[in-house]
C-alpha cells in the first residue's frame, strides 16, 4: 500500500514540474552532415550541387552524382549595383538544367571555403520557394574528403528537372523596407561587417562610412570555424543574444553588398528566426545621401 501511495506522489510531483519542451527553435534542416549525407545519397530526390568559382574545381573531384554550380548563374553585378539577384525566368531555366524539380531534396556543397557564396545560393533558393527543402553541407566538400569519403571525377548524367518557382518575395528587402523599420523594438537589423568597418574606422571603399542606425554587429566571420563549419548552436544563440538580438524579432541583415550579409541571414534562419536580406546593404544605403548613418563616438570625445 506504501508503495502505491509513493509513485501516486511521485507522478503528482512530475506532472507539477516544469517540462521540457519538445519543440526545436532552430530550423535542422539548413546544414546537414557528411554523415547525414553518406546515409541519403542514394535518395532518388537528391540533387548535390557543387558550388565552384570554375568548372575545373568540380573536374578535379567531387562527390558522387554532384551537379557542377557557377556562381554566375544564381547572382552576378550589374551596372547599378553588385551581386544583385537575376530574373526569375533566367534562375529556372538553370535549375532544371541542373535536374531540379519541385519535389528535389537540395544539398549545395561548397569548396575551398566559399561559405558566403553557398549562402548566397541558399538564400536565393529560399526566395524561389526551395527554402526548406535546401540544405548546406557544412563543411562541404573538405569535410567531406578529410573524412576518407569518396569522390570522383565522373561527370554525372543530369535529367532535366521541372521546376516552377513559388516566390517568396519578402526574402529579399530595399532600402525603403529598411528605412521603415528603423528602431522598431520587434526587428534587429544586424550589420555582419567586420567591426572597423561598422564603427565607421575603416571606409571600406565608400564615400560615407558608419552603419545604418540602430543595427547591431555580428561579424560573419565569427559564425563558422576554421573548418568553414558553422558554430554550434548554443554558441550562436550566445553571440546573437549578446549582440542584443532579441528572441522571436525578425532580422534584417546586411553588408557591404549582400554577399556576406547571405551567412547571417542562413544562420538567423537556423536558429529559428524570420529573416530578411537586404540586397543593396551598405554599397546601396550609404549612396543615398536622404538615408541616415550612424557613427558611434569615440571614448575620448565623449563629454563628462
Amino acid at each position: 500500500m506504501k508503495k502505491v501511495i509513493i509513485i501516486f506522489l511521485l507522478s503528482v510531483l512530475v506532472a507539477f514540474l516544469p517540462q521540457q519542451s519538445n519543440a526545436q527553435p532552430n530550423n535542422q534542416t539548413v546544414f546537414v552532415t557528411t554523415s547525414w549525407l553518406a546515409e541519403h545519397i542514394n535518395d532518388p530526390s537528391l540533387v548535390i550541387l557543387h558550388v565552384a568559382p570554375i568548372r575545373r574545381d568540380y573536374e578535379r573531384g567531387h562527390i558522387l552524382g554532384a551537379r557542377f554550380l557557377w556562381y554566375g548563374w544564381m547572382y552576378m553585378s550589374n551596372t547599378e549595383l553588385s551581386a544583385e539577384l537575376l530574373p526569375v525566368e533566367q534562375l529556372d531555366t538553370t535549375l532544371e538544367a541542373l535536374g531540379v524539380s519541385n519535389d528535389s531534396r537540395i544539398i549545395l556543397c561548397g569548396i575551398g571555403g566559399n561559405v558566403n557564396q553557398i549562402a548566397r545560393i541558399f538564400v536565393t533558393l529560399d526566395y524561389l520557394g526551395m527554402g526548406d527543402k535546401t540544405s548546406i553541407l557544412d563543411g562541404g566538400i573538405d569535410a567531406w574528403k578529410s573524412e576518407g569519403r569518396q569522390v570522383t571525377k565522373e561527370i554525372s548524367v543530369i535529367k532535366r528537372g521541372t521546376f516552377t518557382p513559388h516566390l517568396k518575395k519578402s526574402v529579399f528587402v530595399d532600402a525603403e523596407f529598411v528605412k521603415s523599420n528603423l528602431n522598431k523594438s520587434n526587428i534587429s537589423i544586424v550589420d555582419v561587417r567586420p567591426p572597423n568597418i561598422y564603427s565607421g574606422a575603416s571606409s571600406a571603399g565608400y564615400s560615407r562610412v558608419g552603419h545604418i542606425p540602430g543595427a547591431v554587429n555580428i561579424n560573419s566571420s565569427t559564425l563558422v570555424d576554421s573548418t568553414n563549419k558553422v558554430l554550434p548552436l548554443p554558441k550562436l544563440v550566445e553571440m546573437f543574444n549578446a549582440a542584443g538580438v532579441k528572441e522571436g524579432n525578425d532580422v534584417i541583415t546586411y553588408c557591404n553588398i549582400g554577399a556576406s550579409a547571405s551567412i547571417g541571414y542562413v544562420v538567423a534562419r537556423h536558429l529559428g528566426f524570420n529573416a530578411y536580406l537586404y540586397d543593396g546593404s551598405f554599397e546601396d544605403w550609404s549612396s543615398r545621401e536622404e538615408l541616415p548613418i550612424e557613427i558611434p563616438a569615440k571614448p575620448d570625445s565623449i563629454k563628462k
